[in-house]
Parts: structure tokens; sequence; C-alpha cells
């Protein structure tokens, strides 16, 4: 279902995550718990019952949680060859459909998703709104939104040091050749993580104001070096990437009417939102087909 064409640079950015997908195809039992952190203050029963939509699946990791929790039926998209990878890990299990679509042209009926999750995929759209809009077409009245972005507060070191090297050099290196060019990052950062922020925040538990950035090191300083690898990659591999602040986020959910809107400044570094889409009343135009 993925349309013919789609513009260059969401085609890079869609090429180039494919592919970290596909060379980072582990499951590991961490994921549940890193999800249940990203999805806050929703827990697993908030998805018993619901038909879902994730929208960006990578190879699934997500998805075969959600599954554990029990959703009438769970529809994950991917617009990178990754779906398949999804479709692979999720096989045995026949409430969930893997699509490979677009998510600002979602072939999916509006009004039809109890829940949409969204993690760390609007702010790699040439235009994040455009695909929130869309995602929120597909709520039924009442239904629930998920979403995770990075945020711009708190990012400011990566905005005048990363950003420039990723824009202009890594993003245009196939990430297959970039994988072992930026291994001795990948090392030097996992030596870092383990000696130094895994003791002094407790695996994440607490940031420490000497060290810097030390809320979302700490928290990733848990991880095995294949996870770090993939994350490195993840921030240096794309071509779109951007940084959003809490004042467009709520300015966004304003102008589609959500009834409810929670913010939650995930790791000092991302936005947690988590959104109700208004009950309709039958008397304006009946229930939702």
């Amino acid at each position: 279902m993925a349309p013919s064409s789609v513009p260059a640079l969401t085609k890079r950015t869609v090429s180039q995550f494919g592919t970290s997908w596909k060379i980072h195809d582990h499951l590991a039992e961490f994921q549940y718990q890193q999800f249940l952190d990203w999805v806050a203050p929703l827990k697993p029963e908030d998805f018993s019952d619901k038909v879902i939509l994730e929208a960006g699946s990578g190879k699934g990791r997500h998805t075969l949680i959600m599954a554990r929790f029990g959703p009438a039926h769970l529809l994950t998209l991917d617009l990178s060859d990754a779906i398949l990878l999804a479709a692979e890990n999720t096989k045995q299990d026949p409430r969930t459909n893997c699509i490979r679509g677009d998510l600002l042209q979602l072939p999916i009926l509006d009004h039809s998703v109890d829940l949409v999750v969204c993690l760390g995929v609007l702010h790699h759209l040439e235009n994040p709104l455009s695909g929130l809009k869309e995602l929120w077409s597909k709520l039924k009245p009442g239904g629930t939104f998920c979403l995770w972005v990075y945020a711009l507060e708190g990012n400011a070191w990566v905005l005048s040091l990363v950003n420039p090297v990723r824009k202009h050099v890594t993003s245009k290196v196939p990430t297959r050749w970039l994988r072992p060019l930026v291994l001795p990052l990948t090392l030097f950062l996992y030596v870092v993580l383990k000696l130094l922020y895994r003791p002094a925040t407790g695996g994440g538990k607490r940031p420490v104001s000497w060290l810097p950035y030390s809320a979302y090191l700490g928290y990733i300083s848990k991880f095995p070096l294949l996870e770090i690898e993939h994350i490195v990659l993840d921030h240096l591999c794309p071509p779109l990437a951007d940084y959003i602040p809490r004042e467009q986020l709520e300015e966004w959910f304003r102008d589609l009417g959500a009834s409810e809107t929670s913010y939650r400044w995930h790791n000092r570094n991302s936005w947690n939102v988590v959104a109700r889409k208004a009950s309709q009343p039958e008397h304006e135009g009946g229930p939702a087909r």
C-alpha cells in the first residue's frame, strides 16, 4: 500500500532507517520497560481490547509488546522495508496486521481506531504537523493519541554540534558504510556510559548535576553495546530530524481540539504527549463509522 513515489528527502530518510533496523534486528526483554517508559502514563490495560494503529513499526519491537496487552486488533505501519521484519516477528499473532504504507497517506478509514501510538516518527517528517493531522483523523471520537518526539528543550548541544554533522555529512553516507565509520564513537560512548554514567546515576534512576546530559545518558547506560550502536546510528543517519518545543506541540493539539492533553519531558530531552480526541455527541453527526 506504499505510494508509487515519495519526496526525495523522505525516501532517503526511510532508506537509512530501514537499513538500520535490518542491521539491528535484535529483540530483547529490556525493550519492554523502555516501551512502557515511552508511553507512560498509559499502562498495559489501556491497550486491552482496543483497535490500535502503530505509526512507524520498524522491526516490530513495540508491536510485539502491544500484542501482549490483548488488543482487539493491531495495525502497524512503516514505509521502509523493515516492515518485512515486523511481519516476520509478529506472524504468530492473528490480531496483528503489518502494512507497508505512507504515514501521510494512510490506507485506513477515518475514525476507525481507538488508540494511535507514534513513537520517534513525526520528527523525521518534512512536515510533522501534516503527519499529526493524518493520524488524528483516524482516531474515533474519545480515542487516545500517544506521541513521542525529540524536544527542542534540553538539546542545545545536539543542535549546535551533532545536527550540522548529521545534516551535511553522516546522513549522506549509506547506513551500512556509516556503521563501521562511527564504531570508534560507539565504543567510546559505551565505555563512558558503563564506567561513569551508570554508577553515577544508578542506571538512570537519578540525574546528577555535574554530568552533562545525565538524565538521558544515565537512562541508556544500562543498554547493551548493540543497542548503543543503534542509538548512535539513529542520531546520525537520517537526513530529516526536527526538535520540537513544547509550545509548538501545545498549539498543534489545541488546534486539533484535543479534550485532554498531558505533556511529560522524558529524560529531559524529548516530549511524551498523551491526548484524547473529544467525544462526538450523537446529535452532532451520529456515531463514527
